[in-house]
């Protein structure tokens, strides 16, 4: 009995920030979405630069299928492939931004890399999301703005250190 009391406080503390919300989901995790290959791709860079840019050219393939299933009027393929492309540059941001103190010169090349590949695919996310039908608009909307904070995040960090806008902090 006295064991009981004792497993069932504990998992009561275990679980307490899980019912509240306050577990942080590992921003570095890869999309669940990708292929083997892709991972492996990705995985296979251990220079921060390389793995970076292995994920940015991962995420243009995704954008460049979305941007065709859209004009072959096939929706959901394309909501998913925007899906995988904002995921892969959200990792890209979340793995360069976890990076080390030593690493300063890396991180900024890489936020740098990050912030030129949003801007760069800025006018194929619009041509998206004018291709899509309304009712598919609203979560290629939102990861567009997601993709807009990071960029502005990303832009703030890279030149001002953090400190040039206001609203970079924002998430």
């Amino acid at each position: 009995m006295k064991w009981n009391a004792i497993f069932i406080l504990l998992m009561t503390l275990a679980l307490t920030p899980i019912a509240a919300g306050q577990v942080k989901v590992d921003d570095r995790a890869l999309p669940i979405q990708l292929s083997e290959t892709e991972v492996q791709t990705i995985l296979k860079e251990n220079n921060p630069k390389s793995h970076v840019e292995a994920a940015l050219k991962l995420s243009d393939n995704h954008l460049a299928k979305a941007l065709k299933s859209a004009e072959a009027h096939q929706y959901k393929a394309a909501v998913d492939d925007v899906d995988v492309y904002a995921s892969l540059v959200i990792y890209a941001d979340g793995y360069t931004r976890k990076l080390p103190a030593a690493q300063i010169k890396d991180r900024n090349t890489c936020l740098k890399k990050i912030e030129q590949a949003i801007f760069k695919q800025s006018r194929n996310l619009d041509l998206v999301m004018r291709e899509v039908p309304f009712d598919f608009r609203e979560p290629v909307e939102g990861k567009i703005n997601e993709l807009r904070k990071v960029r502005l995040r990303a832009l703030d960090d890279a030149i001002g250190g953090g400190k040039i806008i206001n609203s970079s902090n924002e998430k």
